[in-house]
C-alpha cells in the first residue's frame, strides 16, 4: 500500500511539473486557422533575458505551403504586411520587429515584396518589470496570397515567469539564423536620394560597396510605391564605382512629393543585404534610354508569347502540319506561304490600330478586346473556329471540293491569299488572349499619340510573326520537322480539340445576346459533329481514347480544386445599375458608393471579382449598411457607361471608383485590385471632414 502511495505521489509531482511547464511555456507551438490550412505560425521566446536592457529576444516563424506567400514590411503595389496587436498583454512595454531581406514578386505588372515557404522574423520584447510575470496576448494578422489573397488571424497566448524561464536552444538558433538575413543598417554619407518632381522619379546614387547585379527596394513613405525604371553601375567624377538607379514614384492619391522626407533604401545581392536611410533632396534627373524603345521590346515579347497561347497555338500548329504533310514543297513555296501569313498578321494589327484610332477620334470607348461587345463578331469567330476544328479532323476532305476547303479552312495550297487570311485569322483569335507583357504594351499604346500607337502595334505584330518569319527566312527549318506519320493524326486531334474549346468559349459569350437554350443546342450539335467526324476519320478507338482522357483530366482537375467547391463564392451582394446622376445623391445622404464597371468577356474583371471583391476583408466591408454598390455592365455597348468611362479618361474595363462624403469626386482604383487598396479607398472616402 505504501509503495502505491509513493507511485501516486511521484505521478502527481510529474503531472504538476508538466502542467507548470505548459502554463509557462515559451512557445505557442504551431498555430493554425482551420479556415486557411496552407499557412501556420509559431511564436517562440529564446529565454535569454537581458536584465540591464530589460529585453527578451523572440521569434515569429511562418510556414507557407506551395506557392503561398506573405509580405514584407512594405508590400509594394499590393498586399498587407504582417502585424501583431499586443494591446491585451501585461508587463509588456514595447516590441521591435526585424524584417529579413524579401524576395520580389511580379504579377500582371504589379510589383510586390515578401516571402515564400518558411520565414522567421526576429523580435525584441521590452518588459516593464523583470521581477513580474510577462503575459503575452497578441493577435497576429497575416496576409497570404497566391492568385487570391486571404487575411487570417492567429491568437498568441503565453504566460512567462521571467525568473524561472530557461534558454531554448531551438528558438536561439532560429533567432540567430534570422538575424543574419536581416539587412545591416547604415546611415551613410555615401548615398544620395534625389526627387524630380516634374518627372515624379527618385534617383539613388550609392558610392559604397562592390555591387554587381543588386536588387534595390525603396520604402518609408506608406502611400507611395517606387517601381524600378533603370539601374546601372558606373563611375563618378573621381573614378570611384557608383551604383545608380531611377525609380518611378506613384501614389493612388495622385501626384506626390517626397522632398525633405527620409526614405529607406535596401540593397540586396546574393547573401549580402544593407539598408540605408537618407533624406531626399530636389534634383533634375537626366533621362536615360527612351521609354518607347523599352515598350517596343515589351511589345515584341508580348507578341511572341501570343504564339503559345491557346487562342493562337492551334493556327500555328495547322501551318506546320500543312508543311509536314506536303514535303514536296520547295523552299520558295514554303517562304511564300509563311511570308504571306506574317504579312497577314502585320496588316491585321495595323487594322486593329486604325480601328482603335477611329474609335478614339470619334469619342468611343476603346480597349483590347472591346470588339467582343458585338455578337456578330463573336458569332463569326465561333463559326470560323468550328470550321477550323472540323477541318483539322479531315471532315471536309471527302465531302467538299478543294476550292471550298481553301476558303473555309484557309489551308491555302500554293495560293498565298489563303495563307495571308490565315495570318489575319490568327491575330483575331489573339485579341481575347492576355499574355505576359501584352497588357503593359497595349495600355501604353492606347494612352499615347497616333504614331506611338502604330509603332507599338507594329512591334506586337512583328513579335507574333517571328516564328512565321523564321521559317520564311530559313525555309530549311521546315525540313527538320518530323516526317509525316501516324503521330500527325494525334497532333491534329489535339489541335482540333483546342479549337473546339475555343469555339465553345466563344459560344458561351453569346449568352448575353441569344437565348441560352439555343446556345446549348448549338454547342451540343458542335460536339456531336466533332465526335462523329472523329469516329469517321480516325475510328471509334480514337473517340473512346479521347473521351477517356478528357474524363481523367476533368477528374484530376475536380479533385485539385475540390476545396474551392466546398466554399463557393458568395452571390448575395446587392448591386444597382450605374446611373451617374444617382451617385452624388447617395453621397449627399452620407453613403459611400463603390462603382464597378465590368464586362463578361473581360478576364481581368473576373479576376478582380473572384480574387478581391468576393473575398474578405473587401466582401464583408461591402456588405455593411453604409455602402452602396453600383455596377456598370459593359458586356454590351452602352452609351451611359461609355460616357462615364470617358469622363474619367478611361478607354476600357475594368474600372472601379469609390465615392463618399470625404471623396465626392471619387477615388479611382487601379486596373488590378488589391484588398488593401479597396479598403483604404473606402475608409478614406467614408471619413467625414
Amino acid at each position: 500500500m505504501e509503495t502505491k502511495l509513493k507511485i501516486i505521489k511521484h505521478f502527481l509531482l510529474v503531472l504538476s511539473l508538466l502542467l507548470s511547464s505548459s502554463a509557462f511555456s515559451q512557445s505557442t507551438g504551431w498555430i493554425e486557422n482551420p479556415n486557411h490550412p496552407p499557412v501556420k505560425a509559431k511564436f517562440m521566446l529564446t529565454g535569454e533575458l537581458d536584465a540591464a536592457k530589460q529585453t527578451l529576444p523572440a521569434v515569429l516563424e511562418v510556414k507557407l505551403e506551395g506557392d503561398w506567400k506573405t509580405y514584407w514590411r512594405s508590400p509594394g503595389e499590393g498586399g498587407v504586411a504582417p502585424s501583431i496587436k499586443w494591446d491585451k498583454s501585461g508587463n509588456l512595454a514595447d516590441v521591435s520587429w526585424d524584417w529579413p531581406a524579401p524576395e520580389a514578386f511580379s504579377l500582371l505588372g504589379l510589383q510586390t515584396f515578401g516571402y515564400k515557404h518558411d520565414v522567421v522574423f526576429p523580435m525584441q520584447l521590452k518588459v516593464k518589470d523583470i521581477n513580474q510575470p510577462l503575459k503575452l496576448k497578441g493577435l497576429l494578422t497575416l496576409s497570404s496570397c497566391t492568385n487570391i489573397c486571404v487575411l487570417t488571424d492567429y491568437d498568441i497566448n503565453l504566460d512567462i515567469d521571467l525568473k524561472t524561464m530557461t534558454a531554448d536552444p531551438g528558438a536561439m538558433f532560429a533567432y540567430n539564423k534570422a538575424k543574419v538575413s536581416v539587412p545591416q543598417r547604415k546611415t551613410s554619407a555615401d548615398i544620395n536620394l534625389g526627387w524630380d518632381n516634374a518627372k515624379q522619379q527618385l534617383q539613388v546614387l550609392l558610392n559604397e560597396g562592390d555591387w554587381q547585379y543588386p536588387q534595390v527596394i525603396i520604402d518609408g513613405e506608406p502611400d507611395v510605391s517606387f517601381k524600378l525604371k533603370r539601374i546601372e553601375t558606373n563611375k563618378d567624377e573621381q573614378g570611384n564605382k557608383q551604383l545608380s538607379a531611377v525609380f518611378d514614384g506613384s501614389s493612388w492619391l495622385g501626384e506626390t512629393d517626397v522632398i525633405g522626407k527620409n526614405l529607406n533604401v535596401t540593397v540586396i545581392e546574393a547573401d549580402s543585404a544593407i539598408e540605408y536611410r537618407s533624406v531626399v533632396i530636389a534634383v533634375d534627373i537626366v533621362s536615360g534610354s527612351s521609354p518607347l524603345w523599352t515598350m517596343m521590346l515589351i511589345a515584341l515579347l508580348g507578341g511572341l508569347i501570343l504564339n503559345v497561347m491557346p487562342c493562337v497555338l492551334p493556327v500555328l500548329g495547322m501551318k506546320l502540319s500543312a508543311v509536314v504533310a506536303a514535303p514536296e514543297l520547295n523552299k520558295a513555296q514554303v517562304r511564300q506561304q509563311f511570308l504571306a501569313s506574317a504579312l497577314g498578321i502585320l496588316v491585321s494589327f495595323w487594322l486593329l490600330a486604325a480601328f482603335i484610332l477611329s474609335l478614339k477620334l470619334t469619342g468611343q470607348a476603346i480597349g483590347w478586346g472591346v470588339q467582343f461587345q458585338n455578337p456578330w463578331f463573336i458569332g463569326f469567330m465561333a463559326l470560323v473556329t468550328s470550321v477550323f476544328a472540323l477541318n483539322m479532323l479531315g471532315a471536309f476532305e471527302i465531302n467538299l471540293p478543294s476550292s471550298l476547303q481553301t476558303k473555309l479552312a484557309t489551308s491555302g495550297g500554293n495560293d498565298t491569299r489563303g495563307h495571308f487570311l490565315q495570318g489575319m485569322f490568327a491575330t483575331l483569335l489573339a485579341t481575347p488572349c492576355s499574355a505576359p507583357f501584352l497588357g503593359t504594351a497595349v495600355a501604353f499604346a492606347l494612352g499615347a499619340d497616333t504614331l506611338t500607337l502604330f509603332v507599338i502595334f507594329t512591334a506586337l505584330a512583328v513579335g507574333m510573326a517571328l516564328p512565321w518569319l523564321l521559317v520564311a527566312v530559313i525555309p530549311q527549318v521546315a525540313s527538320y520537322l518530323p516526317k509525316p506519320g501516324r503521330w500527325m493524326n494525334i497532333v491534329k486531334v489535339i489541335f482540333a480539340g483546342m479549337l473546339l474549346l475555343t469555339s465553345l468559349w466563344l459560344i458561351s459569350l453569346l449568352a448575353n445576346f441569344v437565348a441560352a437554350t439555343a446556345l446549348w443546342i448549338v454547342a451540343g450539335l458542335l460536339i456531336l459533329l466533332f465526335v462523329v467526324f472523329m469516329a469517321k476519320v480516325h475510328g471509334s478507338a480514337a473517340v473512346i481514347a479521347t473521351i477517356s482522357i478528357s474524363i481523367l483530366l476533368s477528374a484530376v482537375t475536380a479533385f485539385a480544386t475540390s476545396d474551392r467547391w466546398a466554399s463557393p463564392l458568395p452571390t448575395d451582394l446587392e448591386w444597382t445599375p450605374l446611373q451617374q446622376t444617382d451617385i452624388q445623391a447617395k453621397v449627399a445622404k452620407g453613403q459611400t458608393v463603390f462603382v464597378d464597371v465590368t464586362a463578361d468577356w473581360c478576364i481581368t474583371c473576373k479576376a478582380n471579382k473572384v480574387g478581391v471583391i468576393l473575398q474578405d476583408p473587401v466582401y464583408s466591408r461591402l456588405k455593411q449598411a453604409d455602402i452602396e454598390l453600383v455596377i456598370g455592365d459593359w458586356t454590351k455597348p452602352s452609351a451611359p457607361i461609355t460616357d462615364y468611362l470617358q469622363s474619367h479618361n478611361r478607354y476600357g474595363v475594368p474600372f472601379n471608383v469609390v465615392y463618399g462624403p470625404n471623396a465626392p469626386d471619387g477615388i479611382e482604383l487601379p486596373v488590378i485590385l488589391t484588398a488593401k487598396q479597396v479598403i483604404d479607398a473606402i475608409n478614406k472616402a467614408s471619413t467625414q471632414l
